[in-house]
């Protein structure tokens, strides 16, 4: 699945360029938690400080520091500029490690296949009882991580970015 996953997002999201800004004038810039000055003051960034942008709206700039911290800055105070493409050569290769591991897991699914036809024609054997029981149980976990997730992300909004 993973890989499945990994090829759909090569081939359908093809280059991707990041944008990195750089902190301009000579005084400090605050980064905040959220796009206006009434936000609370996050840390406060040195000149030419270089963060990776993630956002960009109107007067203010989402960008996420070398430590992964991320925070709105005013896009007055950053010259921001494109990241290079990958080459073409990159995005080969990693296609073909890519294809050979799609062919690995082929050849191992083949293989359980093979395995669960066998135990299928072996008098008295049958599905184990418990995997609808393990089925159910996997379903619940997901979907507990899942609603902890959503309320998390639901929260984190509504605080605009306030860490509980």
């Amino acid at each position: 699945m993973k890989i499945f996953l990994f090829l759909v997002l090569l081939i359908w999201g093809g280059t991707v360029t990041a944008q990195t800004a750089q902190v301009t004038g000579t005084a400090n810039v605050n980064m905040r938690s959220g796009k206006a000055e009434n936000y609370r003051i996050i840390r406060v960034l040195l000149p030419n400080t270089e963060v990776q942008v993630l956002e960009i709206d109107q007067d203010y700039a989402k960008v996420k520091a070398t430590d992964g911290e991320t925070g709105w800055v005013l896009r007055k105070f950053l010259d921001i500029h494109k990241a290079e493409t990958k080459s073409a050569s990159q995005n080969q290769a990693a296609l073909e490690a890519a294809e050979k591991e799609l062919v690995t897991a082929r050849v191992e699914l083949a293989n359980l296949q093979r395995e669960v036809a066998q135990m299928h024609k072996q008098p008295g054997s049958s599905a184990p009882t418990s995997f609808p029981l393990l089925w159910v149980f996997g379903a619940f976990a997901g979907g507990v991580v899942i609603g902890v997730m959503a309320l998390r992300a639901y929260y984190q909004k509504r605080l605009h970015g306030l860490r509980i």
